[in-house]
């Protein structure tokens, strides 16, 4: 059985489309989010982000990040997930979950851990090495 996987991503942003590439190639039901077309509401955001600190989640490079300067001081837990479903530049994105499991941001190594992959897709278990002892040189 495959597992499901959802992405909220925006499909032009590289880091989005090598995700998506990548998970593309494994086993998995993919569930796509393209958030320029259906984003987030503030509903949403505030159950995907549960009780983990925002700040996992903010996109450092998106200008309402910068224009409202929350590099120097965060308002309240409400108000940032309020400006998130105003603008959801300001989410990291890919956003990747599968089951309770969730990544933020295209950090392959942390996708291929969550979701028990080998980088080719293949079965984790094939890649262990066995380990022979070395022979003494005599």
């Amino acid at each position: 059985m495959q597992k499901i996987v959802d992405i909220i991503m925006v499909p032009n942003e590289p880091g989005c489309v090598e995700v998506q590439e990548f998970l593309q190639q494994q086993d998995l039901r993919l569930q796509i989010r393209d958030i320029k077309k259906k984003p987030l509401t503030e509903d949403e955001i505030t159950r995907l982000v549960r009780h983990l600190d925002l700040k996992h989640f903010l996109n450092s490079s998106s200008r309402i990040y910068s224009r409202k300067k929350l590099d120097k001081s965060l308002p309240s837990r409400k108000e940032v997930i309020a400006l998130m479903a105003e603008d959801n530049d300001l989410l990291k994105k890919p956003i990747i979950i599968a089951g309770r499991l969730m990544v933020i941001g295209p950090n392959r190594s942390k996708i291929v851990e969550m979701l028990q992959l080998k980088s080719n897709g293949s079965d984790p278990t094939e890649q262990r090495i066995p380990i022979r002892a070395a022979k003494r040189s005599r």
